[in-house]
């Protein structure tokens, strides 16, 4: 069952897909505090969060500021999270269906101002307490949107639940009767999605064409809940936590392919017990999180992970890209990266006080990304690999972004390399 609410103008939000993205390259942003947390970025520069606003979700551009949009954050026995698509056009959630006295995973349309909501899972769904399903993420393309739904099997017992535009709700399910699941996120055409399977604790989980992975550890033990996932849909990323008075724990990115768990190293200086991966762009190239030990991820220490550079604070990071920011400012958390890397979101504080609030960051377009060969010249060989990505199916040459492999992406890929290097 669908239905519909309006909760934001379309005057309204025609302003804000008009002004998303015009934050010129490497600038640094604060929402003010008691505003709410991010919890995604998208490529266009569309933040979007939850808690706030007295529990509704929001979106913020640089021109606009963050804007409510209704909606049911968590609290209260409610799930969700308030996750955006690519090109900053859906988001998803949970919000109250008032006809049916439930809430529901749904999905906000900026361009109309509209939720939409999709009720339980077919046949086995049911109500607990005051939700029948929550929305824990969107895919890069919008058309899909997963989290979890409370069914009939077992006590309390939730499936995960997957929702896609023109075919409705896929049961993802639990590995056994009485255990809960729960994917939460998405690649950017659905096809893999990730999360956590309770039985050995919260072990991380994959979806990959509707069929469920666990994953363990190289030593074969269970690993820790899973977060995010890459578009192409290769890379999952998850918490590792390490011995409470001991050694700190390590994050993780799984690689859905070869089934293969790679451990993350922790900061060098600065790390505690837990390490959440938590932020992924779309190759898995570039990860965020935060680690921290006892309490909330939000007093802890952001990192950032490069492939081929390895771990360093988000602090660090920045200085390494030319971002300026406030002197002395704490990185606690990065809890997204866009899908381009070209936006960076995260929880931190300006002072001793640690009042929380959303940053953001903008690093600006990569001037030379025609050279794909990374060697930083533009010659027959970047021509020669973007063919070999082409011919792969591999999403890196999606020059236009649209999530297909077409004719157009070689004339981007013709304009970029005509534009040269800066």
């Amino acid at each position: 069952m669908q239905y519909r609410t309006a909760r934001l103008g379309t005057t309204a939000a025609a302003a804000l897909l008009s002004i998303a993205g015009l934050a010129s390259a490497q600038e640094f942003f604060t929402i003010p505090v008691g505003q709410g947390l991010a919890d995604d970025v998208s490529n266009t520069g569309v933040v979007s969060g939850s808690g706030g606003f007295g529990g509704q979700y929001w979106m913020w551009t640089a021109g606009t500021g963050p804007v409510q949009i209704g909606g049911t954050t968590p609290g209260d026995g409610v799930g969700g999270q308030g996750k955006i698509s690519s090109d900053g056009l859906f988001i998803s959630g949970t919000t109250f269906n008032a006809a049916q006295g439930w809430h529901e995973m749904s999905r906000y349309d900026v361009t109309t101002g509209e939720w939409t909501g999709f009720g339980m899972i077919p046949g086995i769904g049911q109500q607990i307490d005051a939700e029948v399903s929550s929305g824990w993420a969107i895919s890069g393309d919008g058309r899909h949107v997963v989290g979890l739904g409370w069914t009939t099997e077992g006590t309390a017992d939730t499936h995960a639940m997957q929702w896609t535009e023109g075919e409705g709700i896929t049961d993802l399910g639990s590995a056994t009767v009485g255990n809960s699941a729960r994917a939460s996120a998405v690649n950017h055409d659905g096809t893999v999605a990730a999360g956590w399977q309770d039985g050995a604790g919260r072990q991380g989980a994959a979806w990959v064409d509707g069929v469920q992975e666990l994953i363990f550890t190289t030593s074969g033990t269970a690993a820790q809940e899973a977060f995010d996932v890459s578009d192409d849909g290769v890379w999952v990323t998850g918490i590792g936590i390490g011995a409470r008075f001991g050694s700190p724990g390590n994050a993780y990115r799984y690689n859905t392919t070869t089934d293969t768990y790679e451990s993350l190293p922790n900061l060098t200086v600065g790390a505690e017990s837990r390490m959440g991966a938590a932020a992924v762009n779309g190759d898995g190239s570039l990860i965020g999180g935060g680690t921290w030990g006892l309490g909330p991820a939000t007093f802890g220490r952001g990192f950032i992970w490069q492939e081929g550079v390895g771990t360093m604070t988000v602090a660090d990071f920045l200085d390494s890209k030319g971002v300026v920011y406030p002197a002395g400012y704490t990185f606690s958390f990065v809890s997204a990266i866009s899908a381009d890397g070209t936006w960076l979101a995260g929880w931190g504080y300006p002072d001793t006080l640690g009042n929380t609030q959303t940053w953001v960051v903008n690093l600006g377009e990569d001037t030379c990304i025609a050279d794909i060969d990374g060697d930083g010249e533009l010659t027959l060989f970047d021509f020669l690999e973007f063919q070999n990505l082409f011919d792969a199916g591999d999403l890196a040459a999606d020059f236009d972004g649209d999530g297909d492999l077409t004719l157009f992406d070689f004339l981007e890929f013709q304009n970029a390399f005509d534009a040269g290097c800066e």
